[in-house]
Order: structure tokens, then C-alpha cells, then sequence
């Protein structure tokens, strides 16, 4: 049904007759989202943590679009966390805009639609598929902060009709680049980016964070940020009415971030609180908080799927900011903020399904093995300070225990500042420092390795 008020709702979310905002861009995404979009009858699923920059980054789609000779009136951007809209998430709704948006501003030409926070409209993804079944010349991109909205749940409806773009906080490259930092001469720089670095661990990498240089405000924003998640994506979506229970339950995984955690022990550290909970239901809130990815787990690293499944995670929050904000202050605490940031890195790389730890019996620990192609890529520890012997000892024994079981000969270790390799029994060692690490696209071993070399057998 042809409802010109429906235009009027959408109007200042479109290029139409305005413009608008399109933030620093994020050209890696923007070209992976116009490269789904070569692929007859698919659409791109941007996913991603409530604001990490989904929405600027299908608005810079359009403006590249828009930019390379489309006009404005073929796009259509329909925003779903509008108030404006809250009476109308239907499918009913969607059918009377599009036959509208085709009535009055583009009639028969090729139209990109962006569906954004798409989950919050009830059956979306049978309108999906059949405008894709049905209109050859509709572009469309969904966005949500769930990973829900691709799940199994879906795998009926959009088999094969969709490419998932996963959108995280700023890495430490786009970072630098929001704050006009250039990476030039990084070699007379190193004091720079190492006062970078304990700034992007200690504030994150969400984009409004980065941008906002009052400190204070920085953490008032984060700590919004946060309620906003917990109350919203969580406790409302999930219909969670037992906000303290879910709050202290969330409390004690940023405490813990780059730990092991599980049902059992959370559950009884829960009830030393007073807190009467079950594992049922802590188990539950542990899957809401996957779900709106603010959490990460990592599983341990073996060739048993038994092993995987009973053996304790280690959690990874989205953002450091976040951890520090939210909890107890983590900020002195590098090591685990440090390891968290390349557990995200990691995941944007590899993808989540592809990070492990290794564990030996003896409690021996590597902080992440990344797979590739079913084969072990790297081992990879986390060490904030290498100075001392005692802490040097420890981690080599733990590494090198893990390049013995997995066949492995070389391994990187990543600390504040240090940089040299050491080769152990033919084993080669390299340690480097973590801004130059998370600087470099998908490195190898080689790009790793500094200069200087100490062999000792």
C-alpha cells in the first residue's frame, strides 16, 4: 500500500536530499561489502557489538555508490532503532515503504537497501528472500548487533543467500588513522606508538571512544555504552528480569578477561556473593553475552571435540575500553589487556572458529593457536614484560612444550617493547613487540623476525 508518510519517517537516515554523515572511513569493509555485492542473488550481513561502526559504514557504501554514478534516489536506508518506527516493525511495514520508496523517488532503477538493527522486525527474512527471488535490481545489506540474525535459526529461509561481514572496534592501525596519526619512519617513532598503544588498551577502539579527547567523558561514554548493551541487547531482547543477577554475572567475566572461566566456578563464586542461581542460568547469560557479541570464548586446543567441550574457556571481551570502564580498574593489569587485544586482532584475522589456547598436564600454557585449513598457523604468547629471568624461563618452557607436541618450529611472543630472536634447540623463538605486530596485515614468521639473532643450544 502506497504510504507517503512512511518516506517522511525514513527521510533523514537518506542521501535523498540531504547529507549525510559518513565518518571516517573504513575502506576495508566498504570494499568487502561492494565485492558481496558482484555475486548474483547475495546479500551482506554486517554484524557487529552495538555501535563498533556498522551504520557509518553501509552509509560510506552508499556515498562510494553514490560517488561512482548512482543517484541519490537509489538508495534506500531504513533504520530500525528509530522511535519513529518502534509502531511499525512488520513485515506489512516493509512491503508498503519499498512500494512507496518505488512509487515516488525510483521506479524501475537498481536500488541498494540498508535494513539497519534488521532484528528488531519480526520476520524479516522471509521479505528478504523473496525481494531476493523476486527483483532482480535490489542490492540489500542488513545490519545487527547479534549474531543472531545469521544464526541456524535463519539457515532455512537464507541458505546461501548471504555473506556475513563481522565489524569490530577499531584495530590499532584504524586507530591511529581516526586520530591522524600517520605510520611513516615507525623506526624514529618507536616512543610514539608505544604511548599508542597503552592508550588504545586502556580506552578501546570504538570509534566515538577514539574520537572524544576529554579522558572523562571518554569514560562516561564507555560506561554508557555498556548499560546500554547489558539493558538492550541483553536484558531486553532475552527478557532478563533479573538485572542484578546479570549484572554481577557480567561483572565477574570482566574481572576475568583472559582467563579461563566456567558454569561451575562462576556459579559458585556467584553464590559466596548470596546470589541464589542456577547453572542453567548462568550458562544462559553466558550465551546472551556471545550472542550480542560483547563476549569471546576460546576453547582449548585439541583434535578431540570431548576435550573442547569440557575443558574450561578463557573469555575475551570486544574491548578493552570496555573492561576498564565497566569493572574494577584492569588498566594496570597490561598483560591480560594486552592479550585480550590480540584475542579481537585474532578473531578479525583468522575468524572466531580458528583461535585456540594450548594446556599441557602439567599446566604448562600457550595463550593462542590459530588454525588454518585444519593445520596449526602459529602459537602465539602474550607477555607484557620480558625482563625478568624467572618470566623469561616460564614462557619458553611453555612455548617450547607447545612447539614439541604440535610439530611446530618457530613461535612468536608479543610484549610491550622487546624485539630479538632466540633459536632453542632449532626451535626459532622470535619476540616482538605488540604495535608492531597489530600494524601488520596477516603477517608471517619472516615479517616477524628482527635483525639480531641468538642461538643457544
Amino acid at each position: 500500500m502506497i504510504t507517503p508518510e512512511y518516506l517522511e519517517m525514513v527521510a533523514p537516515y537518506n542521501f535523498w536530499k540531504r547529507e549525510i554523515d559518513t565518518g571516517v572511513w573504513r575502506s576495508n569493509y566498504v570494499d568487502k561489502i561492494l565485492r558481496i555485492f558482484t555475486v548474483p542473488g547475495i546479500m551482506a550481513s554486517v554484524t557487529g557489538v552495538r555501535r563498533a561502526g556498522k551504520t557509518y559504514i553501509c552509509r560510506q557504501v552508499l556515498r562510494r555508490q553514490i560517488e561512482h554514478g548512482m543517484k541519490k534516489e537509489q538508495t534506500l536506508y531504513v533504520n530500525f532503532e528509530d522511535p519513529a518506527l518502534h509502531p511499525h516493525l512488520s513485515v506489512t511495514f516493509l512491503q508498503d515503504l519499498y512500494e512507496t520508496y518505488r512509487h515516488y523517488l525510483n521506479p524501475k532503477d537498481e536500488t541498494i537497501i540498508v535494513l539497519d538493527e534488521v532484528q528488531n522486525v519480526q520476520g524479516w527474512e522471509k521479505w528478504v528472500r523473496m525481494m531476493m527471488e523476486t527483483a532482480e535490481n535490489v542490492k540489500i545489506m542488513v545490519t545487527g548487533s547479534s549474531s543472531k540474525i545469521m544464526s541456524m535459526e535463519l539457515a532455512p529461509v537464507l541458505t546461501g543467500r548471504h555473506i556475513d561481514v563481522r565489524v569490530y572496534p577499531l584495530g590499532f592501525g584504524e586507530f591511529l588513522d581516526f586520530k591522524q596519526v600517520s605510520v611513516s619512519n615507525l623506526d624514529i617513532r618507536t616512543r610514539e606508538m608505544e604511548d599508542g598503544i597503552r592508550e588504545y588498551l586502556e580506552y578501546g577502539g570504538f570509534p566515538t571512544t577514539v574520537l572524544t579527547r576529554d579522558m572523562e567523558m571518554r569514560k562516561e561514554y564507555l560506561k554508557e555504552l555498556f548499560e546500554s548493551i547489558i539493558t538492550r541487547d541483553v536484558a531486553a531482547r532475552y527478557g532478563v528480569r533479573r538485572i542484578h543477577e546479570l549484572k554481577t554475572t557480567v561483572g565477574l567475566l570482566l574481572q576475568n578477561v583472559s582467563s579461563m572461566v566456567s558454569v561451575p566456578k562462576l556459579t559458585n563464586t556467584l553464590k559466596s556473593t548470596g546470589i541464589k542461581i542456577s547453572p542453567t542460568t548462568v550458562n544462559q547469560y553466558l550465551h546472551h553475552f556471545r550472542e550480542t557479541l560483547l563476549f569471546h570464548y576460546v576453547p582449548i586446543f585439541s583434535y578431540k571435540v570431548k576435550d573442547q567441550m569440557q575443558y574450561p574457556k578463557k573469555a575475551y571481551c570486544i574491548d578493552t575500553g570496555l573492561v576498564n570502564a565497566a569493572s574494577f580498574r584492569q588498566s594496570e593489569n597490561w598483560g591480560k589487556l594486552a592479550e585480550n587485544t590480540v584475542a579481537i586482532e585474532l578473531f578479525r584475522r583468522y575468524g572466531i572458529d580458528n583461535v585456540f589456547y594450548w594446556r599441557d598436564r602439567g599446566g604448562k600454557e600457550v595463550d593462542f593457536v590459530v588454525v588454518e585449513n585444519r593445520s596449526v598457523r602459529e602459537l602465539i604468547q602474550v607477555t607484557w614484560e620480558m625482563g625478568e629471568k624467572k618470566t623469561r624461563e616460564r614462557e619458553f618452557r611453555a612455548i617450547l612444550s607447545a612447539m614439541e607436541e604440535l610439530s611446530r618450529d618457530s613461535a612468536l611472543i608479543l610484549t610491550r617493547n622487546a624485539e630479538e630472536r632466540i633459536v632453542i634447540d632449532g626451535k626459532d623463538i622470535v619476540i616482538f613487540p605488540l604495535w608492531k605486530w597489530l600494524l601488520q596485515e596477516l603477517p608471517t614468521m619472516s615479517q616477524h623476525r628482527p635483525p639480531n639473532n641468538r642461538d643457544i643450544t
